[in-house]
């Protein structure tokens, strides 16, 4: 007992059980004395474990388990952490990788080899189509003949060759008119010359007198038409030896010429019309003088065209 009726708080929760047993010994002995104080001691119950939730709550709640003491833990967000990947990761990348590289030149070879069977039967297809036209039309080469070459502006050469003085610089602007003959012996073949792109010229020993264009036109089958090309030049300016040679010439009556054609020539058949493919033809003609009445002393002509199935 303590004075004024105190207990120490340690002794009252150490010493439970015996306080009972003093407060019933007390009052068994004496029931006519009441102590001014009063006791009560309770031994404290034993800590009960919670109640288990439910199979149901359990199943959808897992709590994570309490850090240990001394611990500490870090929550961030998922796309903040950064994993370094196992080695065997890189392996399969680089398996993956050769794959993909294997599958990229199979379909590229592939690719090439489609296209090449696509040219080869593209060619195949046109040489049969080639065969089928010569074999069906027969197709033939044009006939080119040069009638007559009138010449102009070149008449004072021999007065000024047979002059005793020097010959003083003159320039000429001689003029050519060229009468061709073009005869087309095919029986369904039409042929389409186009003024556009086409070239006339007349040259003597290598230099170049004159230029001028080819006239457009349709030539149907079977057909002969005679035509005019007109070469014209200017500001011609002849060394003394060439001069002379022409001015010799003139007076032999033996004056030569070349005159070279191109021109672009598409083919119809019945409704169809090919591509133009560029006729060339070269003549070497011999006048008998200077003269727009010049005759034609002699002629030869040779045609070039990229028709791999005209015959001559």
């Amino acid at each position: 007992m303590v004075p004024h009726g105190r207990v120490h708080p340690a002794a009252a929760a150490s010493s439970s059980d015996f306080s009972g047993e003093m407060n019933q010994s007390a009052a068994s002995s004496d029931p006519s004395s009441s102590p001014p104080y009063s006791f009560h001691f309770e031994k404290p119950l034993p800590p009960t474990a919670a109640a288990p939730p439910p199979a149901d709550a359990r199943r959808y709640q897992q709590l994570p388990p309490a850090p240990q003491p001394g611990t500490y833990v870090v929550q961030m967000p998922k796309d903040k952490v950064f994993r370094v990947p196992p080695p065997e990761n890189a392996r399969l990348f680089q398996h993956y990788t050769r794959r993909a590289r294997r599958r990229a030149r199979c379909s590229c070879a592939r690719v090439c080899s489609w296209l090449l069977l696509a040219l080869v039967l593209l060619a195949a297809a046109l040489a049969a189509s080639a065969a089928v036209v010569y074999l069906v039309f027969k197709p033939r080469q044009p006939d080119y003949t040069l009638l007559s070459l009138a010449v102009s502006g070149l008449g004072g050469i021999l007065g000024n060759a047979s002059s005793t003085a020097a010959p003083a610089p003159v320039a000429f602007s001689p003029e050519f008119d060229a009468t061709v003959r073009a005869d087309n012996p095919n029986g369904k073949i039409g042929v389409h010359y186009e003024g556009g792109g086409s070239h006339v010229a007349v040259s003597y020993g290598g230099v170049r007198l004159a230029d001028g264009a080819w006239p457009a036109f349709y030539q149907g089958p079977r057909n002969v038409t005679v035509l005019v090309a007109t070469a014209k030049g200017s500001g011609i300016r002849f060394s003394e030896r060439l001069l002379g040679d022409i001015a010799a010439a003139g007076r032999l009556r033996w004056v030569p010429f070349d005159v070279d054609v191109k021109v672009p020539v598409r083919l119809q058949v019945g409704g169809v019309r090919t591509w133009a493919v560029p006729v060339r033809v070269r003549c070497a003609v011999v006048v008998d003088r200077l003269a727009a009445d010049a005759k034609v002393v002699s002629k030869s002509c040779r045609v070039k065209a990229r028709f791999l199935f005209w015959k001559d």
